[in-house]
């Protein structure tokens, strides 16, 4: 017993050397503003937004977006998708890999320990069958140039990176599946529109053939209103096989079978609120693309430091406690039982070809490029909020307009109905009146859709939760 305490004060003392030998940190990563000044070469990072409208918008950026639909059939089928949506599942088994990469890298800093044991016979089959007994061994990898330090650093960047993917993901299931669901709200409203177009062709082809049959119609009225009649029965089953698509690409989200039997709001809700848009550099702190962008690029400056360290010498601390006996071979007389031993081993790349070199190059090579990444990633998250902002603007303008065309269209097609019946135009004035009307109708039904669908887009060009 006190031969094994004095290996193990000896083994200790080495071990303390080898900590003291690597306290020194590894270099840390380029500080974001560093970075940005960098990467942003060719512009400015505005104080506010571009677009006139939110120029002067609350510095706060809107949360738990969500809830300003107040619609809980909404809210059960975001959840529902989050749950079983099959491409984020395959994301978060990503993330579950990653970490087991950081548990793989934290690992090779330790000390590892092993047993080997064995007991043969006289007649063992292997060369080494008369030697019997137990070995415990440890080896210890010595991070003199915090080559394995910045192998760990790395796996744990890319953890986080997938981490901000997978939450930028989460936003973008739940921003789709909103959009299809009231795209589905639309189309619905579109086929309840031409079911109503179609009873007032149906209205009108009686009256064509009442007016022919009496001859104060004409024949050309009659197959005119039948064939306006005919087209809207067509685009009515166009708008049903629509319906039916939009559900079955919603359940696919959600992960259900397609099989056309998901329930919607059948209204479209009115979206005047306005949306606390913040400020550019918000995006920089809040957007998980971006995040992930930047902690991408954290990886790759510590793959660089791990490329340049396996070029150095590297010291690995061994040893070992155990005992061996033989019923063949005779052990030397000066042999005693337990044995001991302490040790290290150094290896020193002298010339590998080139390899190394040329993995630090290429490390280099892929630091650059993923600065690139996130100025890229960065000016297109920039310009999704101005774009965003944009599109709302119009959209709330085009839809007052849209509104006054409807009524107006409304107004003109009675009017047009009222002199078709008393004999002073023909039906196909009616029809290209009805078809006005028709059209305005739809277009305001599509750009309340639209209204729906930007915020949605601009909800996500800014990062908000759910």
């Amino acid at each position: 017993m006190r031969a094994l305490s004095k290996q193990l004060k000896t083994f200790l003392i080495f071990a303390t050397a080898a900590v003291l030998l690597t306290t020194c940190a590894v270099k840390a990563p380029t500080s974001s503003e560093e970075l940005q000044e960098q990467v942003f070469a060719n512009f400015i990072l505005p104080s506010t937004w571009q677009s006139t409208a939110f120029s002067s918008a609350d510095s706060t950026i809107t949360s738990n977006w969500l809830s300003d639909f107040n619609d809980p059939q909404l809210d059960s089928l975001v959840q529902e998708a989050l749950i079983y949506n099959y491409d984020l599942k395959i994301s978060c088994i990503r993330i579950d890999q990653a970490m087991g990469y950081v548990e793989m890298a934290k690992a090779a800093l330790r000390p590892a320990f092993s047993i080997l044991g064995r007991q043969n016979t006289k007649l063992g089959g292997d060369l080494g069958g008369g030697l019997n007994g137990a070995i415990l061994s440890a080896s210890w990898e010595i991070d003199l140039w915090g080559k394995l330090r910045n192998a760990r650093n790395a796996e744990e960047a890319n953890l986080l990176a997938l981490e901000s993917e997978v939450s930028f993901a989460h936003l973008s299931l739940a921003a789709l599946l909103a959009k299809s669901y009231y795209l589905a709200t639309e189309i619905h409203l579109e086929t309840e529109l031409a079911k109503e177009m179609i009873r007032i062709s149906e209205m009108m082809v009686d009256v064509a053939t009442k007016r022919f049959e009496i001859g104060i119609g004409t024949e050309i009225d009659l197959v005119v209103s039948e064939a306006n009649l005919n087209n809207l029965k067509d685009g009515l089953l166009q708008l049903e096989l629509a319906y039916a698509n939009q559900l079955r690409a919603m359940e696919i989200l959600l992960g259900r079978y397609p099989a056309a039997e998901i329930q919607i709001n059948e209204e479209l809700i009115e979206m005047s609120n306005a949306i606390p848009a913040g400020i550019p550099f918000q995006i920089l702190e809040r957007r998980p693309d971006v995040l992930a962008a930047l902690q991408r690029f954290n990886s790759a400056f510590y793959r660089v430091g791990e490329a340049k360290a396996a070029r150095l010498p590297r010291l690995s601390l061994t040893g070992g406690f155990g005992a061996i006996t033989s019923q063949v071979v005779t052990l030397r007389p000066e042999f005693s039982n337990p044995i001991r031993s302490i040790g290290g081993e150094l290896f020193a790349p002298i010339y590998q070809g080139g390899a190394l070199k040329a993995n630090v190059e290429i490390r280099n090579s892929q630091q650059k490029e993923a600065a690139e990444i996130y100025g890229r990633t960065v000016l297109n998250a920039i310009g999704d909020v101005e774009n965003a902002l944009d599109a709302v603007e119009t959209v709330d303008g085009r839809e007052q307009f849209l509104v006054n065309a409807v009524a107006s269209n409304e107004k003109a097609f009675e009017l047009e109905q009222q002199l078709f019946e008393v004999g002073k135009t023909d039906m196909r004035d009616v029809i290209r009146q009805q078809m006005d009307l028709y059209s305005t109708q739809i277009n305001l039904l599509r750009i309340r859709s639209q209204k729906i669908s930007q915020r949605i887009d601009l909800y996500l060009a800014l990062g908000g939760n759910m």
